[in-house]
């Protein structure tokens, strides 16, 4: 067995663990596994890639393991309570998505995107963030909603960086991009739904299981681009 596939059941094993310890809150064990999950992926993104291919991928490369080393950060402050940890996790999951749209947009390399030539297509993602936004305000605290809304701008700009990415993509790699893409944003708004709105059962597994799942799908994404060399970094 390669190292690569070694290490990504390595993270399955984490991810199950991890999400079957939330579900029981088994604090002990969460401790312990959530550090580990972003950690793992970037090391299987990284083994499962030539160093060859790695160079070819440039800084846009570099970039995505820098928002997977970001992510890490958000999973360990949001493993404590209270609204500054919070707002710390809130950065750092903000510096994941900046990183991402860098790296997606590096990757684009100045090609025309799906939005660029049919602007239409950017009307659901504005709809989804107005229509949310609208729906959590009243509960946002006040010295939240600013912080919030530039998170939320964000995070939508990194699924329209992944959506602009189509033309250039082969099915495969766009439906594993964007598709992490909508569930890391779900996962997001789950955790919003959550805090600010009403909270809901089994929250811990939905937020985690589309969180876990969208990163993995969005590291595949990258992942199966540059093995086809669909795209090159800068």
């Amino acid at each position: 067995m390669s190292i690569s596939r070694i290490v990504f059941l390595l993270f399955l094993l984490d991810s199950i663990a991890h999400i079957w310890a939330g579900t029981l809150e088994r604090t002990d064990i969460t401790l312990i596994t959530k550090p580990l999950l972003m950690p793992l992926l970037a090391l299987w993104l990284v083994t499962s890639l030539t160093g060859q291919q790695r160079r070819k991928a440039g800084s846009a490369f570099r970039f995505w393991l820098f928002g997977l080393a970001f992510s890490t950060l958000g999973d360990v402050f949001l493993m404590f309570e209270g609204s500054q940890y919070f707002l710390l996790g809130l950065g750092a999951f903000l510096c994941t998505h900046l990183c991402y749209i860098i790296a997606l947009n590096r990757w684009r390399n100045g090609t025309p995107g799906l939005i660029q030539r049919e602007p239409e297509g950017a009307l659901p993602f504005i709809g989804y963030i107005i229509g949310f936004l609208w729906f959590l305000w009243n509960g946002i605290p006040a010295e939240m909603k600013i912080p919030v809304t530039i998170y939320a701008i964000v995070i939508n700009l990194m699924m329209m960086s992944a959506f602009q990415l189509k033309p250039q993509l082969s099915k495969s790699s766009f439906a594993h991009l964007f598709g992490g893409a909508l569930l890391f944003t779900l996962s997001d708004s789950l955790i919003a739904l959550g805090k600010f709105g009403a909270p809901f059962p089994y929250a811990h597994f939905a937020i985690m299981i589309t969180y876990i799942a969208g990163q993995a799908l969005l590291a595949n994404g990258v992942r199966q681009s540059i093995i086809s060399d669909e795209f090159h970094g800068e």
